[in-house]
């Protein structure tokens, strides 16, 4: 399979500025995370152009084109891009561990957990 490569021109920047804002929108309003991975946009993208496939690179090039997609696109990796929807992503909901530690040397979270364990054979 042939990878067409293209040049970024403001053409390109600015039809995959509307496609994101497009499926952000879209995303609002079921009220879920943006996640969309490059073949999809990559689709999208060659609905209105004689664009290639899209990747982390192509990305990286036209954020510090465009000042809009970098409010856009809350981060991105080799598998996609996330865009800054209402939602967070199932990622960003992940409890974080309290690593504040406590004179012993163990963190709160950890203290509690014994304590709570200890005052259970108690009772």
């Amino acid at each position: 399979m042939l990878i067409l490569e293209f040049d970024q021109s403001n053409d390109f920047i600015t039809d995959l500025e509307n496609v994101l804002k497009l499926e952000l929108i879209n995303y609002n309003r079921k009220k879920s995370p943006g996640e969309i991975s490059y073949e999809s946009l990559s689709q999208k993208l060659q609905k209105l152009g004689s664009y290639g496939s899209v990747n982390r690179r192509i990305i990286d090039s036209a954020i510090e084109k465009s000042e809009v997609l970098s409010q856009l696109i809350k981060s991105y990796d080799e598998d996609g891009i996330d865009l800054s929807t209402d939602e967070e992503s199932p990622k960003d909901k992940a409890p974080k561990p309290d690593l504040e530690k406590t004179d012993q040397g163990i963190s709160k979270t950890t203290q509690q957990a014994a304590s709570r364990a200890a005052q259970k054979e108690l009772d």
